[in-house]
């Protein structure tokens, strides 16, 4: 019986053998190879079932399918968060410039690509400064706070004589100057129509819209060397990791599919707003009747409709750009968001080791520290923006004496829109480090309490590593911090508070 289970041992080891170094007369021409190599592995398990020694083997094989099994579902997840979350993230920087067209394609390299990749992005550009220019030129979003909070009296146009005197102003007949003409009128002359109408030029043009317009070019170019030069694909590399140590299932705070469902909604809502703003750009052409600046009654209205809607379209690129930064910006947060969630909760449950918690936490770092490079320095340009725009809303709000209904309707609309997109960035960033400092309590309770079989000595060294790892994630180089956000909510409410109470603002029988 020993003879023959020898005999069938030296089989199995020449079947596992290449075939290279098999000859050619071999007993294995009699059958197929993989039958009789599976045939005699289970009839060598069944002789040696007895033995406990040879037990382990068969038990590792199983845990190795599951983990196989495991492995398999998390890239079936992450091919589906690539599908549902990252190619319409890729898409939107194809559509504003910041990403090649047919990068995945397998003809990258043809002509018809490297041409339209060369062209695209200059037809964006000038597309921007277009919008930047007619911005200027059409007074947008009426912020005068002097002018445009008053009320709108239309009045019939009537050619005055050249040669008429005005007290506070010259009359010039409308009828008998060119478009060029009554565009530098209209830009650098505070010309007026009558002693009783208020100058028809945009005032504080460099603050209003010169500033702001160049901070957004600004970030649009460190968005075509950070994404299109570089090439960088930092979102998915953390992503990549994020999806490793998450666990599969639903009910899990990290669960890859809590993961995806959060990315999509983040996507749509950023596409909502980008609708949004085309929205109110028309809400305000409704509620000021279709600005009538002597450059736009020169030219006539066909020409006004089509420079306005050329002016749409630059409108959508020019949020679009806003979109992808704070895209970006708020999905890389929540992205180590879920990673410091995931180690805080394994921390909690003592399911890792000390050594692994640290080089965790080490990997959080550094994508900390990549969340406050170049992607949140456009972030920082885009917020001023933001909160140029928010702030002057809401003063033109209080100050508004125009009583129409429309006009109401659009300046209670215009700060919302812009303090929302304000608050994403900020939101996000606040959370991050208020999930970081709950790590420090998290490490001072494993200090209190122990964790597993650490020495005092360990866990001392691990609230040292954690205290001296900065993950702090920041906007203009300052920690955006919970506690900040809340004392300038606060402090904001009182002010106003206390303007409304002793009328410095708003009218005197103003209700509240």
């Amino acid at each position: 019986m020993d003879y023959e289970k020898l005999e069938e041992l030296i089989e199995e080891d020449d079947l596992r053998k290449p075939r290279g170094d098999k000859p050619p007369n071999s007993y294995i021409v009699m059958c197929d190879n993989s039958l009789v190599q599976r045939d005699n592995e289970l009839q060598h398990a069944s002789d040696m079932s007895g033995d406990s020694n040879n037990s382990s083997p068969i038990r590792v094989d199983i845990a190795d399918l599951d983990g196989e099994e495991s492995l398999n579902l998390t890239t079936t997840t992450l091919r589906r968060c690539k599908k549902q979350v990252l190619r319409p993230y890729w898409r939107l920087l194809m559509f504003i410039g910041w990403r090649g067209f047919g990068r995945e394609s397998v003809n990258s390299g043809r002509m018809r690509w490297t041409i339209l990749n060369i062209v695209y992005p200059v037809f964006i550009v000038c597309l921007l400064l277009y919008t930047y220019i007619y911005e200027i030129v059409a007074c947008q979003w009426k912020l005068d706070l002097h002018k445009d909070t008053q009320v709108i009296t239309t009045t019939t146009p009537t050619p005055v004589s050249t040669e008429s005197n005005v007290t506070d102003g010259v009359s010039i007949d409308e009828y008998q100057v060119t478009p060029s003409y009554a565009l530098l009128q209209n830009l650098t002359t505070m010309r007026k129509i009558g002693p009783s109408e208020p100058p028809e030029a945009c005032q504080h043009i460099i603050t209003t819209y010169v500033i702001p317009n160049v901070l957004h070019f600004l970030a649009y170019i460190m968005g075509i060397v950070h994404f299109r030069i570089q090439e960088n694909e930092q979102l998915y590399a953390i992503m990549e990791k994020v999806f490793l140590q998450a666990t599969p299932s639903y009910s899990r705070s990290a669960s890859q599919q809590k993961m995806i469902k959060k990315l999509r909604i983040l996507m749509a809502v950023g596409a909502i707003w980008v609708a949004v703003t085309l929205v109110m750009q028309g809400l305000y052409e409704y509620a000021f009747n279709f600005p009538q600046l002597l450059f736009f009654r020169k030219v006539g209205t066909t020409v006004h409709w089509v420079l306005f809607s050329i002016e749409l379209l630059g409108i959508l690129v020019l949020n679009s750009v806003t979109l992808a930064v704070i895209a970006n910006y708020v999905t890389h947060c929540e992205m180590v968001l879920f990673y410091l969630k995931g180690l805080a909760l394994r921390l909690q449950e003592k399911s890792t080791e000390l050594k692994a918690a640290m080089k965790d936490i080490l990997f959080i770092k550094q994508n900390v520290s990549l969340l406050n490079g170049p992607v949140a320095r456009m972030t920082a340009l885009i917020s001023v923006i933001f909160a140029e725009l928010t702030i002057i809303g809401i003063v033109i709000l209080i100050l508004n004496k125009n009583d129409s209904v429309k006009v109401w309707i659009y300046r209670s609309f215009f700060p919302l829109v812009w303090l929302f997109i304000l608050c994403a960035p900020l939101y996000q960033a606040a959370r991050v480090n208020s999930v970081s400092n709950r790590m420090k309590k998290i490490a001072l309770e494993m200090r209190v309490f122990g964790y597993k079989n650490s020495s005092q000595l360990e866990l001392d060294s691990f609230i040292l590593f954690i205290s001296q790892a900065r993950m702090k994630a920041k906007l203009f180089h300052v920690p955006i911090l919970p506690q900040y956000l809340i004392a300038i909510l606060v402090l904001g409410a009182f002010i106003l508070l206390i303007l409304f109470q002793t009328s410095v603002i708003g009218p005197v029988n103003y209700w509240f």
